[in-house]
C-alpha cells in the first residue's frame, strides 16, 4: 500500500536552525521598527515643510505687492 518513494518531512530540527530563525526574525522586527520610525519622521518633516511652503508663498506675494507699490511711489516722485 505505501510506496517507499513517497516523500516525507523529517521532524528533526537542530538548535542551530531554531537559533538562526529567532535571530533573523528579531533582526527583521528591529529593522521594520526603524523603518517605521523613519517613515514617521519623514511624514512629520513633510507636514512641517508644507506649512512653511504655504507661508513662503504668502510672503512672496506680499513682497511682490510691496515692490509694485514702491515702483508706483518712485514714479510719482519722479513726476
Amino acid at each position: 500500500m505505501t510506496d517507499s518513494r513517497d516523500w516525507h518531512l523529517q521532524r528533526q530540527v537542530t538548535l542551530g536552525v531554531v537559533l538562526a530563525l529567532v535571530l533573523q526574525t528579531s533582526g527583521a522586527l528591529v529593522w521594520f521598527g526603524r523603518v517605521g520610525e523613519r517613515l514617521d519622521q519623514l511624514e512629520r518633516d513633510n507636514a512641517r515643510q508644507s506649512a512653511l511652503a504655504e507661508r513662503m508663498a504668502g510672503l512672496e506675494a506680499e513682497v511682490r505687492l510691496a515692490r509694485e507699490s514702491l515702483v508706483r511711489i518712485e514714479r510719482r516722485m519722479e513726476e
